[in-house]
């Protein structure tokens, strides 16, 4: 009887632990839609349908994105866009959505591609608020 206890117990954490991890997933990827509704679908021919994600980091109410937009065919449309944004709430509290920052007042490094590793760097010392964490690859 003891045993058969201790296995429900087993069997019952099991599926517990199951539930949290699927959820925390769902979470996730609830998440990463509303960052990328957050972003800008301004194109020169306006077609943006949907985004390639290279990088996307979240740490609290901040996100940093790489991401290529694609066409309805999941073809590129343009080159790679990088951008931070910030979950805004009310006063009340009400969710207002992630808005991009305006990343036009960050120099750009000469010595590098145009979103590397100097511009990561540049961004940094141009929001020194911004958590280091929505830096790192993933």
């Amino acid at each position: 009887m003891e045993m058969a206890l201790r296995l429900l117990a087993l069997i019952t954490a099991f599926f517990i632990l199951a539930g949290s991890l699927a959820n925390a997933s769902d979470s996730r990827q609830e998440q990463r839609k509303a960052v990328l509704a957050g972003l800008s679908r301004k194109s020169p021919n306006g077609k943006i349908a949907s985004w390639k994600v290279n990088i996307l980091n979240v740490n609290g109410d901040w996100a940093f994105a790489d991401v290529t937009p694609l066409d309805k065919s999941g073809h590129p449309l343009a080159e790679q866009k990088v951008a931070i944004l910030h979950h805004l709430h009310s006063r009340d509290g009400n969710d207002q959505g992630w808005k991009e920052l305006d990343l036009s007042k960050v120099p750009r490094d000469p010595n590098e591609e145009e979103f590397g590793p100097g511009f990561q760097k540049n961004i940094r010392k141009t929001f020194p608020f911004l958590p280091k964490g929505i830096f790192s690859k993933s």
